[in-house]
């Protein structure tokens, strides 16, 4: 049996991605019924900015790119980009890199914000893996956004947030009563 200790640390989780779940509908919400939005520096969002809302770590599997599709764990990246705009269509992707290196030779992994015209939106979430190709615990990284097939060598991509590893990379004991 485990103490008491390992179940509030569950329901901590619990309540970390529910508050993500909830900041997503809302930002979902604002974005449906035209209500302006808020950087995280106070100003106001105007509809032609493109904004890395969280970046949050999941242990869902997320398939790679590839003929193998392989699984992997990663990063879920909530995104508001300009008001009708799809993603999709638009060749949008998503970069994880090491903390303010944004070239190739520092990216972590990459995925299309968007892989279905039908199922995006100018704003939602997207899974980027990460899990296995080196994130290390304690770490900073960077997040891009690159708009229209861009690439780290056309310049500074359209919105970038710093995201930190959350875990210390030691497992926290678990204890057994008996």
């Amino acid at each position: 049996m485990r103490t008491r200790t390992r179940f509030f640390g569950r329901w901590k989780d619990f309540r970390r991605n529910l508050l993500v779940a909830a900041l997503t509908a809302a930002v979902t919400a604002a974005a449906t019924l035209s209500v302006q939005a808020f950087a995280a520096n106070g100003e106001t969002v105007q509809g032609h900015k493109f904004i890395l809302v969280d970046a949050l770590w999941t242990t869902a599997h997320i398939r790679e790119k590839g003929v193998l599709q392989a699984l992997d764990t990663g990063l879920v990246v909530t995104y508001i980009t300009p008001t009708g705009r799809v993603p999709a269509n638009s060749k949008d992707w998503i970069g994880i890199y090491e903390k303010g290196q944004l070239d190739t030779g520092h990216r972590i992994d990459w995925d299309w914000v968007c892989r279905s015209a039908e199922r995006c939106t100018s704003h939602g979430s997207a899974a980027i893996p990460a899990g296995d190709d080196g994130m290390l615990p304690g770490k900073a990284y960077t997040v891009a956004y690159w708009a229209d097939g861009a690439k780290e060598s056309d310049g500074p991509p359209v919105a970038t947030i710093d995201y930190v590893v959350p875990w210390s990379g030691i497992a926290p004991p678990v204890h057994d009563e008996g």
